[in-house]
């Protein structure tokens, strides 16, 4: 199973808690004239209090992740991978983004971008804000989007959005209603820098959305027909199965 947790760079530095896999020994030693009370007395000396508030920490699902317990996975060899912010490099000549590119866009999300939706980063697409190949393969034109609402935006004629170098998103809808959506990492990471370059100048030739709606993708089934499928299916390997399991011995 693998866990995406986001993290300061500084949270690299905290040590694990000791009390995470149960309380440390004694630091008096346990002699047999020790009485009762001397064993369950607390040292004298408690813990000395944080010098500063703990780095912040999430999983992308949203989660929040106490620093020691990152540092007891790290230790325990949990792989570490840094986030680099692209700069001012060009757009990317393709329609897909390459991995940096994506990793940076997710981590900067955390999760969809559709107003009120909260998929997390790591389950959702990649979207061109303004169409490829109009609108290049840049950080700053790019956002996730979960499966339904990047088909909705695409398919739906009357959603438009607009997307700034900060990773801001303006949504209007097609009642002419505007909404704005933030990077979640704008909320958990506020220190970290996400503007990106402005966008490449781009022809700006009209695209033609009126019969956008006959490029929806069809279902071979509905999804009542899907999930019906799948039952039936699943209870064919299980009905398989206990056959086979339930066979008299051959002696």
């Amino acid at each position: 199973m693998v866990i995406h947790v986001v993290a300061d760079a500084s949270a690299l530095d905290a040590q694990p808690d000791p009390h995470l896999s149960g309380d440390e020994p004694p630091s008096r030693p346990l002699t047999p004239e020790t009485t009762l009370f001397e064993a369950l007395t607390p040292d004298p000396e408690p813990d000395p209090p944080a010098t500063h508030a703990p780095a912040e920490l999430i999983t992308t699902g949203g989660g929040v992740v106490p620093a020691p317990l990152l540092a007891e996975l790290i230790r325990g060899g949990a792989t570490i991978s840094q986030v680099r912010h692209p700069g001012d490099l060009a757009a990317e000549p393709h329609y897909r983004p390459s991995a940096k590119l994506a990793e940076f866009v997710r981590m900067r999300d955390l999760t969809c971008r559709f107003p009120g939706c909260d998929v997390p980063a790591e389950f959702c697409d990649i979207d061109h804000s303004a169409p490829w190949p109009l609108g290049p393969t840049h950080p700053s034109n790019l956002k996730c989007a979960c499966r339904k609402h990047h088909l909705l935006k695409t398919f739906w004629t009357g959603w438009r959005d607009v997307q700034l170098p900060d990773g801001t998103v303006i949504w209007t809808a097609p009642n002419g209603h505007t909404y704005t959506t933030h990077p979640g990492s704008r909320i958990f990471f506020p220190t970290w820098h996400t503007t990106t370059a402005e966008l490449p100048q781009t022809s700006t030739a009209a695209v033609n959305v009126d019969a956008r709606g006959l490029m929806m993708p069809r279902r071979r089934r509905t999804r009542a027909a899907e999930l019906a499928h799948r039952i039936n299916a699943e209870r064919a390997l299980n009905d398989a199965y206990m056959a086979e399991r339930n066979k008299p011995p051959s002696f």
